[in-house]
């Protein structure tokens, strides 16, 4: 799979939400959308998107497709509706991850570090049914998310603090890079045809266990929870996110990530429908 390019929205109204889609809808339906609170971030953007977030399809100047000829059933045509991964920067309880579990979001992206339950959290949000990912900032010790990579989609490495769009790129960003691609190597070394478990197989489970050592909402039913919720496959997706801009884009791509999250390089730029085919263009060649 090639990496994939994927615009960032962080924004503080709803009309600018729209107006950057509306730049690029004509090039992707993908869009990745940054939420920040005051209370984790002291950066708030807008704050009324969980609320809204639906309704942006319909708001949106997309083509529609008539079903019978009946213009009481024409619907968005499935290929153009927008769809959003959630960079959810907040100080989640497990519960409230279920309002952000809309029909139109692919993805949750969780910090679980900004929650006093992260365990509920992250078991809370697997029953969304969406891919999940952790985020990983530069403040972040790579011990705290290490027991949780078994249990997710992928992570998403932080190249600059949670908040703002338009930081700079931290070279130590490269270091937990390194760290991923290790892990996922290690993990088809040692586990390659250990990973797909049903509810019903007997498994090994001490790495999890081991791993798992400090008080959870999982220790009840460590057993349950561990054999349902691995992820099914050895391999990590990887998605980096922030300060990707044209000077460091060739050496980020050199890690073969699966996404590339870039907000400031491309709607900053005077033209962002060309600057974001260039990118597009640098992995093609």
């Amino acid at each position: 799979m090639k990496t994939k390019i994927i615009p960032a929205i962080n924004a503080q109204t709803l009309q600018e939400i729209k107006e950057k889609i509306n730049l690029l809808k004509d090039l992707t339906n993908h869009f990745h959308l940054d939420v920040a609170s005051l209370e984790f971030t002291a950066y708030q953007t807008y704050p009324r998107i969980h609320v809204d977030l639906e309704r942006i399809n319909t708001n949106l100047d997309l083509i529609k497709i008539n079903q019978n000829n009946n213009p009481r059933k024409s619907v968005l045509d499935p290929r153009l509706s927008v769809v959003f991964d959630l960079h959810l920067m907040l100080s989640l309880k497990p519960q409230e991850i279920l309002k952000w579990a809309k029909e139109n979001v692919k993805t949750l992206i969780l910090h679980l570090e900004a929650s006093q339950n992260p365990d509920g959290l992250l078991k809370m949000a697997k029953k969304t049914k969406k891919k999940i990912f952790i985020a990983w900032s530069p403040d972040v010790e790579f011990d705290f998310i290490k027991k949780y990579l078994n249990y997710v989609d992928g992570v998403l490495i932080l190249g600059v603090r949670p908040g703002r769009a338009g930081q700079k790129f931290l070279d130590e960003t490269y270091e937990r890079i390194e760290m991923i691609t290790q892990t996922n190597a290690d993990y088809t070394l040692t586990n390659a045809g250990t990973r797909t478990i049903s509810d019903h197989t007997q498994t090994n489970t001490d790495f999890i266990t081991k791993e798992l050592s400090e008080p959870s909402v999982l220790s009840s039913k460590k057993s349950e929870y561990s054999a349902s919720s691995l992820r099914k496959s050895v391999s990590l997706k990887l998605m980096i996110d922030g300060g990707v801009n044209e000077e460091n884009f060739q050496k980020i791509l050199s890690y073969k990530p699966d996404f590339i999250v870039m907000a400031s390089a491309i709607y900053n730029s005077e033209n962002p429908k060309e600057k974001y085919l260039w990118f597009l263009n640098q992995i093609k060649n």
